[in-house]
């Protein structure tokens, strides 16, 4: 007989042995220990976190929310604050915005309401891996078309891919981790083609030229995902929002979110941020500078190739063995993101857009390596 919780632990296990863990890379922290330095000393650029974003700024916001908030009382009108700034920031309606804990978190949500156990989602590669792990915890088949070789959508195949059992498309635009955004045009092809639910991350959609936020009024099987974590810098808070039509939203919100996923302290954070777009929009030109200026020093180097980018990261190619690349760096204090293989392209890379200061002790380090002929 088996013993008490056996089987059902014993499912559980059995069912995580079909997911990867989610790999956040190299902290500041643990790296610091290993070369035996200070977390000071070394330069954390494999997140895509926003260090443009004034620290003292954020500080300073931060201590007024200490201030004015009560943390022994349940977030309320405060989330019917943040749905009606951020309507006035992407020219959406309040009935629109669903707030969640961060948009890995909604996103999560999407594929618990639309998914159940044999269910098809629908989704690109290369692409954020979050999406595939969210299907699978649901039992879903995660299907993955890939991307042109000029990291375009192949509509053609995704809409000949689709099956009765397909419930939910899922799409990073601009993407991570090639960096650029898709033709609104596709987006809308595939909306007007598909029964189900087609889901836009836009996390990075502030650093390109474009979003298919308004698509919302019209297309009413189209949802997009914002997030705080990038453009304004609050990633250590976990705040994020789902923008699609009102009748979705309410659902939602009223029978699938649960109550209170959100801090009062991020609310309010977020709050007073968008009373300071001004801030963020100038971070926003800053990065977009920084970013043309990283992609022609890395083109400048001999065995380096920068892909253009619509995010605050750059992907890019070396020549030499990526992996041995990225230890080489991570020696020197550098945290990069090492992506291996992008379709038929081997040996890719991945760095965050920051601050000159840390972009030139990147450069400095990559072209160290590189001479130091690693691989």
């Amino acid at each position: 007989m088996p013993r008490r919780g056996e089987v059902g632990l014993s499912q559980v296990f059995a069912q995580a042995r079909k997911l990867e863990a989610y790999d956040v890379g190299e902290t500041i922290e643990g790296l610091a220990r290993r070369l035996e330095k200070k977390p000071s000393e070394i330069i954390k650029l494999n997140s895509n976190e926003n260090f443009f974003v004034p620290l003292d700024f954020l500080k300073s916001i931060l201590w007024e929310v200490v201030e004015e908030v009560d943390p022994r009382i349940y977030p309320r009108d405060e989330q019917r604050e943040l749905k009606e700034a951020l309507s006035k920031y992407m020219s959406v309606s309040p009935r629109e915005i669903v707030i969640g804990t961060g948009s890995d978190q909604l996103i999560d949500l999407i594929t618990r309401v639309f998914l159940k156990h044999g269910d098809e989602a629908l989704s690109i590669t290369p692409t954020f891996s979050i999406y595939e792990r969210c299907a699978t915890i649901q039992g879903a088949i995660f299907k993955a078309v890939p991307l042109k070789d000029d990291f375009s959508l192949d509509v053609e195949a995704m809409l000949s891919s689709i099956t009765p059992k397909t419930r939910l498309i899922l799409l990073c635009s601009p993407n991570n981790p090639t960096a650029n955004q898709f033709v609104r045009r596709d987006i809308r092809l595939l909306a007007e083609n598909f029964q189900g639910l087609v889901a836009v991350d836009e996390a990075y959609a502030d650093f390109a030229e474009g979003s298919v936020v308004d698509l919302v009024e019209e297309i009413e099987n189209l949802a997009v995902f914002r997030t705080f974590s990038k453009v304004f810098g609050l990633a250590g808070l976990r705040l994020g929002c789902m923008i699609a039509n009102p009748e979705l939203t309410k659902v939602i919100d009223e029978k699938f979110q649960l109550p209170y996923t959100v801090t009062i302290t991020a609310v309010k954070a977020a709050l007073k941020l968008l009373e300071r777009t001004d801030i963020i929009r100038a971070t926003i030109e800053e990065v977009k500078a920084e970013r043309g200026r990283l992609i022609k020093r890395l083109n400048q180097i001999d065995e380096v190739h920068a892909f253009d980018s619509e995010t605050n990261f750059i992907l890019f190619h070396v020549k030499k063995d990526s992996q041995k690349i990225y230890e080489a760096l991570l020696g020197r204090g550098v945290i990069v993101r090492n992506i291996g293989r992008i379709l038929n392209l081997g040996n890719c890379m991945r760095v965050t857009v920051a601050p000159p200061p840390m972009i030139d002790r990147f450069l400095d380090a990559l072209c160290e390596v590189l001479a130091d002929d690693v691989a």
